[in-house]
């Protein structure tokens, strides 16, 4: 997966770059190579930065942000809630490929019937 990162009001620093990586590294396993990551590092008043992940793959764009403290906890979480972002859609992809498998079983056991009639 390529990585973009930008900073709004902040630098962004080799620790943050080698630290994200390694956490963007986690999702690399749900993406083609040529997926492109952009993560932004804004840093807000009052000692508050705000990280923002935008992931675009075929179809879906996956998105997460948040508000924090420290920006290597806020990278965390965000990355966290695209892992659950990537477990929904896995999940309803194998509902929706279950019920069409039941589907066409279930027209298979009508053909069948209608053979024997």
């Amino acid at each position: 997966m390529k990585l973009d990162l930008t900073g709004l009001r902040i630098e962004v620093t080799d620790a943050f770059k080698e630290f994200t990586e390694r956490k963007i590294e986690k999702l690399s396993k749900f993406f083609e190579p040529d997926t492109i990551c952009h993560v932004t590092f804004t840093d807000r008043s009052k000692g508050k930065q705000h990280i923002d992940i935008r992931i675009e793959y075929r179809s879906r764009t996956y998105i997460a942000e948040e508000e924090c403290e420290d920006i290597y906890y806020g990278l965390e979480e965000v990355i966290s809630k695209i892992e659950g972002q990537i477990r929904k859609d896995k999940t309803l992809a194998e509902k929706k490929r279950k019920e069409t498998i039941n589907s066409e079983e279930t027209v298979e056991d009508i053909e069948n019937l209608m053979d024997e009639e």
